[in-house]
């Protein structure tokens, strides 16, 4: 009886911790709880770690958060954040936007990410930050 259980908890914790990336929408909440507890770099780190995007263009995502720490340096922490738009590129592709408003009134921020379908589970493929609107919602 204790090997069944024993054999039945090792299933368990296994699915937890090689379990697949979650949806894209968690993924971002996650990336925006971890951004405010624990910084850009922490954030990044959840976001990106272990994907594509972080063995293709490594060095990109590692000069990423300091920019990131910097632009909450001057508008301050967010206080809310309102998802713009979420469309469908096929059945492995999605590209949400989002617009967080920040507590020292500064500009919004306006957030791109893209998400594909790899080995059945959702990975970051792009995900990219502004004030400027101009540049926020051109090519949609």
């Amino acid at each position: 009886m204790k090997s069944k259980a024993f054999c039945a908890l090792l299933v368990i914790v296994g699915s937890q911790v090689f379990a697949a990336r979650p949806e894209p929408q968690a993924q971002i909440d996650t990336f925006f709880s971890t951004l405010g507890d624990k910084g850009a770099s922490a954030a990044i780190d959840g976001l990106c770690k272990g994907t594509l995007l972080e063995s293709r263009n490594g060095s990109q995502v590692a000069a990423f958060p300091p920019a990131l720490e910097e632009a909450i340096k001057i508008d301050g922490k967010i206080d809310r954040i309102e998802k713009v738009d979420k469309k469908l590129f096929g059945d492995s592709f999605v590209r949400i936007r989002m617009i967080s408003y920040h507590n020292l009134g500064g500009a919004p921020l306006f957030w791109e990410f893209m998400f594909f379908k790899a080995k059945d589970e959702w990975q970051i493929y792009i995900f990219r930050f502004n004030d400027e609107i101009d540049k926020a919602f051109s090519g949609s």
